[in-house]
């Protein structure tokens, strides 16, 4: 069974913007914690950000990094399963099996996602006022996202 051009497309499309957000997010992160060396260690002056927005970043590169890994089916894989001789229809059991448990976690997560990041979001952070929401707001998102690579590729790598 061969995947549409189309949802070959959109999974791509998923996948290919998922890695260029999270490479901007490293090179944001990587310049933000050089800035707060420089300016701590330098200058003697600490910038207020800088404990909430690095991390703030790193957590949003975490979840975006998963879309891509799920678009990809690298999640479940992680080479060892390759390395052992399963008969065809075992492996698709168990390919199966990953996809199906691939989405009823990400399915709980964008829901547990959404009801964490509307609790959180009336509460401000310390230094910046910033939404608490924020940092949870990439759950529903990412999740969401990787859900929908995840069906796009309905199983198959």
């Amino acid at each position: 069974m061969t995947l549409s051009d189309g949802t070959r497309q959109a999974a791509t499309l998923i996948d290919r913007t998922a890695r260029w957000t999270g490479a901007a997010l490293v090179a944001a992160f990587a310049a933000m914690v050089v800035y707060v060396v420089i300016s701590r260690y330098l200058f003697s002056s600490t910038p207020r950000w800088a404990e909430e927005l690095p991390r703030l970043a790193l957590v949003w590169l975490t979840f975006v990094g998963t879309i891509s890994g799920f678009v990809r089916g690298s999640h479940f894989r992680a080479g060892l399963l390759d390395l052992i001789r399963f008969p065809p229809m075992v492996r698709r059991a168990l390919a199966w099996l990953a996809w199906l448990a691939s989405f009823v976690f990400l399915a709980v997560f964008i829901v547990t996602g959404a009801q964490i990041t509307g609790i959180t979001w009336s509460h401000q952070t310390t230094a910046l006022s910033l939404p608490v929401g924020l940092f949870y707001l990439c759950l529903p998102i990412c999740c969401g996202l990787s859900l929908l690579g995840l069906i796009l590729k309905g199983g198959r790598s």
